[in-house]
């Protein structure tokens, strides 16, 4: 499909604790995957992306150059350590909102996890926190894999769950399920701007 040209702020959260260790290849391309759908400007779309274990960090702010979102995916660090959903939750939320941020474009963020909540709480901290995120009226499209709780994985999405949570069997189902442009759909469906009002008649 041709690169979606949605005006968006979307901020990748990216698991990685030690269980993602075997997938963190394949998850790393997954986000290289999603980025490249998107055509990335400054009137277009900004990529903002965290990576989490017992706690997040920022791998970039949102920014509108390819090439840097890709090189901060590149340098992810190794996976280890523990999962606390809820910390990587925050932090998309403060980047989603942060430096960079345009008024008035739709702001998403997806998260995706392998596992429960081991840090800072359990899943019912991240499913409040991914709470605190959809009332400040970011989207949150929720992807679990492996032993993510399917439950928690829809109670964090955004409404209809149907449509902004997806768990798959592995991150080859996650791959194929998002190729086809399925998050330019999703980034743009719940928030489709408003007709243009007539101009007054004179």
């Amino acid at each position: 499909p041709p690169p979606c040209e949605a005006q968006l702020e979307l901020v990748l959260v990216l698991d990685k604790s030690g269980s993602v260790r075997s997938a963190q290849s394949s998850l790393l391309a997954f986000a290289r995957e999603l980025v490249s759908q998107f055509t990335l400007s400054p009137t277009a779309a900004q990529v903002g992306v965290v990576e989490f274990s017992d706690d997040a960090a920022t791998l970039i702010a949102l920014s509108s150059d390819l090439s840097a979102v890709t090189a901060a995916i590149d340098g992810a660090s190794p996976a280890g350590g523990g999962t606390s959903v809820s910390d990587g939750l925050a932090a998309g939320l403060s980047v989603v909102n942060g430096a960079g941020s345009r008024p008035s474009v739709p702001r998403t963020i997806l998260l995706l996890t392998d596992g429960v909540q081991t840090t800072d709480g359990d899943d019912n901290t991240a499913i409040a926190q991914a709470a605190v995120v959809k009332n400040a009226g970011v989207a949150v499209v929720s992807v679990g894999f492996g032993g993510a709780r399917v439950s928690t994985i829809t109670a964090m999405a955004s409404a209809p769950s149907s449509d902004f949570a997806y768990f798959g069997s592995d991150l080859d189902a996650i791959r194929t399920h998002f190729s086809n442009a399925q998050l330019c759909e999703l980034a743009l469906a719940p928030k489709a701007p408003p007709p243009p009002s007539p101009p007054p008649s004179p």
